[in-house]
């Protein structure tokens, strides 16, 4: 494959808090040359299974102050909510710019599955900030991605992203 016809890919890593506007928009800026793609790649981590195991942890309701067992099936479903919470605003965006993206599940602990996203010849992993200190962060920097570590409140001071 020549240099031309290299295949580039833009990686947006989301989590459930992460500014996803905010990432969408250092991602248009990056997607002048041709051949780019652009996957959004939920990384789901398993905090909320974890607080569903303990037997006190609880749910409070913010409309009725009521609270409840939180269990594992309401794990699940608060998992889920925010993995579709997600895909719905990247195909917005995505709607928006008129371009297509792929929107990919990843466990933060699957290296294998991290390993076939990323064998693309060249990408460009733009995450929120707070995620530089999770394990995923690590596996995209041994495979030799440039990324970019977005804050959300720094698009309205104008310093839009930190280089790693």
């Amino acid at each position: 494959m020549s240099r031309n016809e290299e295949r580039h890919r833009v990686v947006i890593a989301i989590t459930e808090t992460s500014p996803v506007d905010a990432l969408w928009r250092a991602a248009l800026r990056r997607l002048g040359q041709s051949g780019t793609e652009v996957l959004a790649l939920f990384v789901a981590e398993d905090h909320w299974h974890r607080a569903a195991s303990l037997p006190f942890t609880r749910e409070i309701s913010r409309v009725s102050g009521a609270d409840v067992d939180f269990t594992r099936q309401r794990a699940r479903q608060v998992h889920e909510e925010a993995i579709t919470r997600a895909r719905r605003l990247v195909s917005k965006l995505a709607a928006d710019a008129n371009l297509k993206t792929a929107f990919e599940v990843l466990s933060g602990t699957d290296v294998e599955k991290t390993r076939e996203l990323l064998a693309v010849a060249h990408n460009v992993l733009i995450a929120p900030s707070l995620v530089s200190r999770r394990p995923f962060l690590a596996q995209f920097e041994k495979l030799g991605c440039r990324i970019e570590l977005v804050e959300d409140r720094s698009f309205e001071a104008g310093d839009e992203t930190g280089e790693s």
